[in-house]
């Protein structure tokens, strides 16, 4: 077999010639030490983005209330506290803490709409009639608000009898006469079964008095964990309807002072 040697492929001519072409092209492609390559611009990848506004947190706003509402929050017929109810920070902290489907403008809108809401009263409705409704629950209400404020009034030294007309319209009124009729007839006879219903009001009344006896309980734990003072702001702000209630119903704050302390359930 013919063996083939580097000769037959390469001679001296052909080994300088392509050294010469390599030297050439390496230094054409080394870099000149005299030439400065351009820097690169220096490019803020970061974007600057407006920091969104946080709303104030509960400790913020109870601090803003008290800058606002300087002095005594259990002053004559409780200027001071109706006066943080209806102001621009609790009305804002209302909107962001405690919303509802509809808009308002005040406080006294706010609580109409709030405290009559059905899920108050669809726990104890759902057990006590077949198929309550919303309209069920705005009856009830009527009632919740009616007994509430004659039993502060009691608080109050006033007599029961004193609210015996507007009980008596209140029986006599569509509320009880939309629940007798949607609820209580006895189909067999096709009239209304009345001792049915009255139980049913007794059972409304239970119910009034066993939240009212809770709401009593709240405040007592705000009043002792933060003072007279510093309790009613911090109710109107975890619960903004008890402090509509309070509103309504006491006009003496040492009666409200002893209801706080528990003295009308003992």
């Amino acid at each position: 077999m013919q063996v083939f040697k580097c000769k037959h492929f390469f001679n001296p001519l052909q080994v300088c010639l392509f050294l010469g072409i390599a030297l050439f092209f390496a230094c054409q492609s080394s870099p000149d030490p005299n030439i400065v390559k351009p820097e690169k611009e220096d490019i803020d990848t970061e974007i600057n983005i407006e920091p969104v506004a946080r709303p104030p947190t509960p400790e913020e706003t109870f601090e803003q209330l008290k800058r606002e509402n300087p002095g005594n929050i259990l002053d004559v017929d409780f200027r001071t506290l109706r006066r943080l109810v209806t102001s621009k920070t609790y009305l804002d902290f209302l909107r962001q803490n405690h919303p509802i489907e509809d808009r308002y403008q005040t406080f006294d809108r706010f609580w109409q709409i709030a405290a009559s809401h059905p899920s108050r009263y669809m726990s104890f409705l759902k057990v006590q009639l077949e198929k309550p409704d919303e309209e069920d629950a705005a009856n009830v209400h009527l009632f919740a608000v009616h007994h509430r404020h004659v039993i502060t009034r009691e608080y109050h030294g006033e007599d029961r009898d004193l609210f015996q007309d507007e009980w008596e319209k209140l029986m006599n009124g569509p509320a009880v006469i939309d629940i007798g009729f949607k609820h209580f007839v006895d189909e067999a006879h096709n009239v209304l079964n009345g001792a049915h219903l009255a139980f049913f009001i007794i059972e409304i009344t239970l119910y009034v008095e066993e939240i009212e006896r809770a709401d009593a309980t709240r405040a007592g734990e705000l009043f002792d964990k933060y003072g007279d003072q510093d309790a009613l702001i911090w109710l109107a702000l975890e619960d903004p309807v008890l402090i509509g209630y309070i509103l309504k119903d006491f006009t003496d704050t040492q009666v409200l002072l002893k209801w706080m302390a528990g003295k009308f359930h003992q």
